[in-house]
């Protein structure tokens, strides 16, 4: 029996040796590199700045690439892992000189990214500045598994330098820093606050899995508080944490209602958007929490009342009750002229045929005033083709130029409302400003403020 016992004691023990990680826990090291790294001299001041220009740089022109190469010169992990072990090792002197590096990292890192977003020429936001405005549960999670991986590479005797970069990749401390600074620079206050709520998360949860790791590891206490002020630490880091997950989990769960939409609408459109005599172009897929839409282009033909009808009665089948569809239906003026001329015509006949003698009379009369009216409408209906050269002389990459209706079907109602529509076709994608100044002409040209211009490249 002792000997049964003294087998599995040891299997235990070699089977736990793997994954313990006081063995190999240079605890004297540790404290002592996480105490350098703390301090802001001016070197790492200097390079915390060439790093954020780099960051700032690289969000501006959305390059992945360029942010990921600052992150890894970014001195801010130091003063983070600092305040972990701080609280861990209830080292109040760690804990203050950390706060301070932090802050101090922080200005420095504001400043320098909205003196950079205040003179560079590029002022939309790209992908990579947006990723960085909303933060979910998921950035709680990366923050915290990444400040695992930190705190237990930096405190091993070998084999540190394998995952430090990683970690300063994953958790990505200095974008949001760097968004702050683009908010500011162009004063909206809601980027600010969604990047600076992102870095509030990423710090905080790196420094509570340092303060988690290295209590588990047993590292050293400096000082022992008593009761009473432990457990007011306690209350204080559980309201901090509550105080800044909460807003995240409320906004991953909009997070994940709007992937489940867009995975419903794309679906939606390749099944029931897709005719052989049409081009659907210019698909718009818009979430929102009351009033959800679904917009597209559609080249050809004008789709019927009924076929509408039927497209609208599908959406919930989808899971898309509340959502609007949109549908952009161009004609060119010039046949909805003929159009409405033959449909006079062809009414007036029916109608003569349907009277006696004496009324023929005035409906000739009558047609031949109509088509009076149908001549002075060719006459006067807006130039489409000169319009379109118009055009195509201020922009020579323009191909041509569609004008209509755009019909706007709501699942909660009957109503069809119309706005008038130009289709612009391209040989090249225009730039935004391009695209804005042709808007302002057509509008003035056509006397149209609410119209809708809808930019297409012919491929």
């Amino acid at each position: 029996m002792t000997d049964m016992t003294t087998l599995v004691r040891a299997f235990a023990v070699r089977l736990r040796q793997p994954f313990s990680l006081r063995d190999d826990t240079d605890y004297e090291g540790t404290i002592r590199q996480v105490k350098a790294d703390v301090e802001f001299n001016s070197g790492n001041i200097w390079a915390l700045v060439f790093a954020i220009l780099i960051a700032s740089v690289g969000l501006n022109v959305n390059s992945t690439a360029v942010i990921i190469g600052a992150m890894l010169i970014s001195p801010l992990m130091g003063p983070i892992v600092g305040a972990g072990f701080g609280l861990a090792t209830n080292d109040i002197p760690l804990l203050r000189r950390s706060a301070r590096s932090l802050l101090l990292a922080s200005a420095v890192a504001l400043v320098s990214s909205t003196l950079y977003f205040v003179i560079s020429p590029l002022a939309d936001a790209q992908s990579e500045l947006l990723a960085r405005t909303h933060p979910t549960l998921y950035d709680v999670l990366i923050a915290l598994f990444g400040g695992a991986a930190g705190v237990v590479a930096v405190s091993r005797k070998s084999g540190k330098g394998n995952v430090v970069p990683g970690v300063a990749i994953a958790t990505a401390l200095m974008p949001p820093l760097c968004t702050a600074g683009f908010g500011i620079a162009q004063g909206d206050i809601w980027f600010v606050l969604g990047a600076l709520h992102l870095f509030l998360i990423n710090a905080l949860f790196i420094c509570l899995a340092t303060f988690g790791f290295a209590r588990l590891m047993h590292f050293k206490q400096v000082a022992e508080l008593d009761a009473a002020h432990a457990t007011r630490a306690r209350v204080a880091i559980i309201l901090i944490t509550l105080g800044i997950v909460i807003p995240s989990v409320y906004t991953g769960w909009n997070v994940v209602q709007e992937t489940r939409f867009q995975q419903a609408a794309r679906r939606y459109v390749a099944e029931n958007l897709v005719f052989k005599d049409r081009t659907i172009v210019n698909v718009e897929l818009r979430y929102s929490r009351t009033e959800p839409s679904i917009g597209a282009t559609l080249l050809g033909q004008p789709l019927s009342a009924d076929l509408i009808s039927s497209l609208e009665h599908r959406l919930p089948s989808y899971g898309l009750e509340n959502t609007h569809l949109i549908l952009s239906q161009p004609v060119e003026d010039r046949a909805s002229v003929e159009q409405l001329g033959q449909m006079v015509r062809q009414g007036v006949i029916e109608d003569i045929y349907k009277h006696n003698e004496d009324v023929l009379i005035a409906r000739d009369k009558h047609i031949r005033e109509l088509e009076a009216e149908v001549a002075r409408l060719r006459g006067t209906e807006l130039p489409v083709r000169a319009l379109a050269a118009e055009s195509a002389a201020l922009y020579p990459a323009i191909v041509s130029l569609a004008m209509g209706h755009e019909v706007r079907v709501a699942v909660t109602s009957t109503d069809t409302p119309t706005t008038e529509i130009v289709v612009v076709s391209w040989r090249k994608k225009p730039s935004v400003s391009e695209q804005e100044k042709l808007g302002a002409f057509l509008k003035v040209r056509l006397a149209q403020q609410s119209l809708r211009v809808v930019h297409v490249v012919t491929r």
